[in-house]
């Protein structure tokens, strides 16, 4: 196989945990995912990628709006947490 060089980017390596808050203000939803990375630098643009079989995949598709977070490595059990 060749070897293949790339160009430095503005990827999220490795993927970091992300808490994305989701739905209606009546009644908000939060889920972890690692799937999170930015795709624009300018202007700046991020893109998750939620399966359409999760809970959130329709609160995002009908609502048209999301928030990503990005919590630090003191977050761990918050983020597992909301993971489960």
């Amino acid at each position: 196989m060749a070897k293949v060089t790339k160009t430095p980017g503005n990827f999220l390596y490795p993927l970091p945990p992300c808490l994305i808050t989701c739905g209606p203000v009546e009644k908000p939803n939060i889920i972890t995912l690692t799937w999170a990375g930015s795709l624009c630098s300018e202007p700046p643009i991020m893109g998750v990628s939620i399966r359409p079989s999760r809970h959130s995949h329709p609160l995002v598709k009908d609502t048209g709006e999301f928030g990503i977070n990005l919590p630090t490595a003191e977050m761990v059990r918050a983020v597992d947490w909301c993971g489960n």
